[in-house]
C-alpha cells in the first residue's frame, strides 16, 4: 500500500470510524494522541524548557492542549495554560479535560477574551488554538493574539496543525509561524506548498493509531514517495544480462559555455544504469565530453550550437534541453527533431524555454513525456499562477489532456501523471538549489526511461533518486557547499539504498 495523502474531511471520518470501531471514546483517543505529542516532544527538544506556556482554543485541539498540559505536568514539567477565549461554547472533549487539569490543582490556568497573554521569555510555546477544521481567514481578535504571538521570540511547537492553516491550501490570512509542527497519523497537504514554509519549516508525524483497515478505503488526493513505493518500481538487475538490456539513451544538451550541463546530463543518465548513452553537443564541445566522459559516445551536430537533424531517434530515449541554449538554428532543429519523435521524451531547461517560445510545438510532444519545469519555467509555458495550489490545479489539467507527465520542481517536487494523480517526493534539501542539480535529474530520468520503465515511474523513481543523492552528498558536504557533481557521485550509494538486498557475488 502506498502512503495515501488525504484531505482534513477525510481526517475526521477516519477519527470518527476508529470511534466506532474501537468502541472507545473520543476523549479515548484524544488522550491517545495527546500522549503521542508528549512523547515526540520531549524527543524533539531535548533540553528541559524551563517553562510551557500551552496556547488552547476551545475546541477540540485545545482539548488536546489541555490534555498535554496535564501529561507534561506529571512529568514534573513548569506549565502554564491559556485559554484564548472567541467561541461562544467548548467542546465536550475540552470541557473534560479542563476539569481533569483542574484537578491538578497546581496549574495555572488563564482565560482571555481582549488581552494577550503574558509569556516568560525562556519558555517554550505550544500552540493548540486550532486544529484541522480552518477553512476560512482568521479574522478578530483571534487573529491579533495570532499576530501577537508571532512577535513573540519564545520556540513554539504546533499541536497536529499551525493554528489558522488549512490541510490543504495555503494560509488565508494570518496563521500561526511555528518552529516545529507534531502532526497525528499522516502530513496534511498544505505543509508542501513554498507559501506554507514559514508556518512549518520542520513537521514530525506521530502514530496516534487510526483504524489501518479505514485507510484502505480512503481516496487518496495525493501520495507520498517514500522508500515502499520506490521498491516496488525499482527492479534488481538479473545475473545473465549485457548493456543491450538496459537501452540507449541520447542526451541532447549544451552549447558554447554550458558544455558542462551536457556533462552533468551524461553522467547522470550513465550513473542511472542506462546500457548506452550517446551525447549530442555542439562541434566545440564534443572533445570535452571525450576527455571527461570516455564511456559515453558522441555526436556532434553544429559549432557552437545545436544544429542538425539527428536519423535514427526510434532506437533512443532522448533527454532534450540542459544548456542547448534558444539559438534561431537550434530552434529550428528541435522543431526538426520533434516532427521525427514518436517516444516519450525527457525535456528540461533550454528544451521548455524553446517550448514556451513557440507553443505550438507543444502540440508535437509524445503522449508519455515528462517535462520537469520549476515554478518559473512552468509559468512562460503555461501562464500566471499566483499560488502553487493554482500550480497543481493546472498541472493536472494540463497532464490530463496531453498525456504527459509534470515534474514540479521544488523542496517537495511533485510528479503529476495523465490519470491526475500526484506523487510528493520524500527526499532532497535545499544545499540541491544549485547550478546543475537540474541537469543531473534530467540524466537520471532518461537513463531509467531507456531501461523500459514506464514514464510515470521513471519520473518518480528518478526523482526519489535525485534527492536521495543529494541527502547522501549532504553528510560530506553543507547546503552551501554541495554541488550538482555531488550529487553524480553518490547517486550508486543512492540506488544501494533502496535496493531490498545486496547482491552476494
Amino acid at each position: 500500500m502506498y502512503m495515501k495523502l488525504i484531505s482534513g474531511n477525510e481526517f475526521k471520518k477516519w477519527d470518527q470510524f476508529t470511534i466506532e470501531e474501537e468502541r472507545i471514546a473520543s476523549i479515548d483517543l484524544m488522550e491517545r494522541a495527546s500522549q503521542a505529542f508528549v512523547d515526540e516532544f520531549i524527543a524533539l527538544t531535548q533540553d528541559r524548557p524551563e517553562q510551557l506556556d500551552i496556547i488552547c482554543g476551545k475546541g477540540n485541539n485545545g482539548g488536546d492542549g489541555l490534555a498535554i498540559a496535564r501529561i507534561c505536568r506529571a512529568l514534573f514539567l513548569d506549565v502554564h495554560v491559556h485559554i484564548l477565549d472567541f467561541m461562544p461554547t467548548a467542546s465536550e472533549d475540552f470541557d473534560i479535560n479542563l476539569k481533569r487539569l483542574y484537578k491538578l490543582d497546581d496549574v495555572p490556568v488563564t482565560f482571555y477574551t481582549d488581552t494577550f497573554p503574558e509569556i516568560s521569555k525562556n519558555s517554550i510555546i505550544i500552540d493548540a488554538i486550532l486544529g484541522t477544521g480552518v477553512n476560512k481567514p482568521v479574522i478578530g481578535m483571534l487573529a491579533s493574539w495570532i499576530d501577537y504571538i508571532n512577535t513573540l521570540p519564545n520556540r513554539i511547537i504546533s499541536v497536529d496543525m499551525p493554528s489558522g492553516l488549512p490541510t490543504e491550501g495555503v494560509a488565508m490570512g494570518t496563521a500561526i509561524r511555528s518552529n516545529a509542527v507534531i502532526t497525528f497519523q499522516l502530513p496534511k497537504l498544505s505543509f508542501f506548498l513554498r507559501e506554507n514554509d514559514m508556518y512549518c519549516p520542520f513537521w514530525k508525524v506521530v502514530d496516534i493509531g487510526l483504524s489501518a483497515a479505514y485507510y484502505e478505503t480512503i481516496e487518496a488526493a495525493a501520495y507520498w514517495i517514500d522508500k515502499k513505493l520506490i521498491r516496488k518500481i525499482h527492479q534488481p538487475r538479473g545475473r545473465h544480462t549485457h548493456k543491450g538490456n538496459y537501452g540507449h539513451a541520447l542526451i541532447i544538451a549544451g552549447s558554447e559555455g554550458k558544455i558542462g550541463a551536457a556533462i552533468l546530463a551524461t553522467l547522470g543518465c550513465l550513473r542511472s544504469g542506462a546500457g548506452l548513452v550517446t551525447t549530442t553537443v555542439p562541434e566545440c564541445g564534443r572533445e570535452i565530453i571525450h576527455e571527461t566522459i570516455p564511456e559515453a559516445m558522441v555526436l556532434s551536430k553544429g559549432y557552437t550550437c545545436f544544429n542538425g537533424s539527428i536519423k535514427n531517434l526510434s532506437s533512443f530515449s532522448i533527454g532534450l534541453g540542459p544548456g542547448l541554449g534558444t539559438h534561431d538554428k537550434t530552434v529550428a532543429s528541435v522543431k526538426t527533431l520533434l516532427k521525427s519523435v514518436e517516444k516519450p521524451m525527457v525535456i528540461d531547461a533550454d528544451g521548455l524555454n524553446i517550448l514556451a517560445m513557440n507553443p505550438e510545438l507543444l502540440l508535437d510532444l509524445p503522449a508519455g513525456s515528462i517535462l520537469t519545469p520549476h515554478f518559473k519555467e512552468f509559468q512562460r509555458l503555461f501562464g500566471a499562477v499566483d499560488t502553487e495550489v493554482e500550480m497543481i490545479s493546472r498541472a493536472i489539467e494540463i497532464a490530463k489532456k496531453y498525456q504527459w507527465i509534470l515534474v514540479l520542481k521544488g523542496a517537495y517536487s511533485r510528479i503529476i501523471t495523465p490519470e491526475g494523480e500526484q506523487y510528493i517526493n520524500s527526499t532532497g534539501n535545499p544545499g540541491m538549489a544549485t547550478a546543475g542539480s537540474g541537469d543531473v535529474l534530467t540524466g537520471v530520468i532518461t537513463g531509467l526511461m531507456a531501461q523500459g520503465l514506464k514514464p510515470n515511474h521513471a519520473a518518480i523513481l528518478g526523482v526519489y533518486l535525485h534527492g536521495l543523492a543529494g541527502n547522501l552528498a549532504l553528510k560530506q558536504q553543507s547546503v552551501e557547499s554541495l554541488i550538482a557533481g555531488d550529487i553524480v557521485r553518490t547517486l550508486g550509494a543512492a540506488f544501494n539504498r533502496i535496493r531490498r538486498k545486496k547482491y552476494l557475488f
